[in-house]
């Protein structure tokens, strides 16, 4: 059974850092903005916390560190990477400067800030924002940047046209009306890694998708069943056979679920199913019209189902 994929990393660290503290006289708005988790604006069967982050800032100048206060003098966040690891699924973790080394793994070099990326912003303290950098490998959940090197960026609804239009490391549908109306179906394929099935729902034009409701996907050629979904496990799974397959890509041997070829019926048994797992870290996705489409994480603390 696959966790969740390295292959999110590019996309997750990206993505990886959401929100801010505020000025006395703005405390009260960050309180609105944490709570907001607990209200639904959905009439879709599957029924998420709204979107929390209102403002997003990108990265202009990728010197500065992440920091654990609102202070330059403060520990910053940085990376360890597993030592010696000759696997593409290697091991990384994050934790702040003044803490011990951690053992069996060696200091990234890598700048958690480089440039462009993009910070949900969630309130802000003197020359500060704070943000959120939580992820499938860091469990803390928010630091520091200064205002100095950001600056605002735009964002936009993402429509069904936007996603189902998308075709790059990903494949979309989305349903347009019934009983299912709003919920997203997102399909990643890597040779690699092979095949995940992501189910979320469009809600104020933002796509929000539970890790919970990640499924592994993968072809079996003499199954008589177009498919089978097996939510007995932590991951749900799902098998499939050529009859709702499509080539990887034309004169591929390779093969991957059509969503198109998914029936009503089918389309049902795979939302029964991941609505039996509880959400708690979700991923948000967002448009951003100078960028494109880019993912953040949020813990969710209560189950809305």
């Amino acid at each position: 059974m696959k966790t969740f994929k390295t292959r999110l990393s590019i996309v997750l660290w990206g993505l990886l850092i959401p929100m801010l503290t505020i000025n006395c006289s703005e405390k009260k708005n960050v309180e609105k903005v944490e709570t907001a988790e607990t209200t639904t604006n959905t009439e879709s069967v599957i029924k998420l916390p709204l979107p929390p982050f209102q403002k997003f800032v990108v990265v202009t100048t990728p010197e500065e560190g992440l920091y654990k206060n609102a202070d330059f003098n403060s520990p910053t966040l940085v990376r360890w990477d597993e030592a010696n690891c000759e696997s593409d699924f290697c091991e990384i973790a994050y934790q702040w400067s003044d803490q011990p080394d951690k053992a069996g793994f060696e200091l990234s070099t890598d700048i958690l800030t480089s440039e462009d990326k993009i910070f949900p912003v969630l309130g802000e303290e003197g020359k500060f924002y704070k943000v959120c950098v939580l992820s499938n490998w860091c469990d803390i959940e928010s630091a520091y940047i200064p205002k100095a090197c950001v600056e605002d960026i735009e964002i936009a609804p993402i429509t069904a046209d936007i996603l189902e239009a998308e075709d790059n490391y990903f494949k979309c549908r989305v349903m347009k009306d019934g009983k299912y109306k709003d919920v997203v179906f997102i399909d990643e394929y890597n040779d690699l890694e092979g095949e995940t099935l992501q189910v979320g729902v469009l809600i104020d034009g933002v796509v929000v998708t539970p890790y919970a409701y990640y499924i592994d996907s993968y072809l079996i050629n003499d199954q008589n069943e177009g498919i089978i979904v097996d939510d007995t496990e932590a991951q749900v799974s799902l098998s499939f056979n050529k009859s709702v397959a499509m080539t990887v890509e034309d004169g591929s041997d390779s093969y991957r679920l059509d969503l198109k070829k998914l029936s009503d019926e089918q389309i049902a048994m795979i939302v029964d199913a991941v609505l039996k797992k509880k959400p708690e870290l979700v991923n948000y996705m967002y448009h951003f019209p100078a960028q494109g489409l880019e993912t953040f994480n949020y813990m969710v603390k209560s189950q809305p189902n």
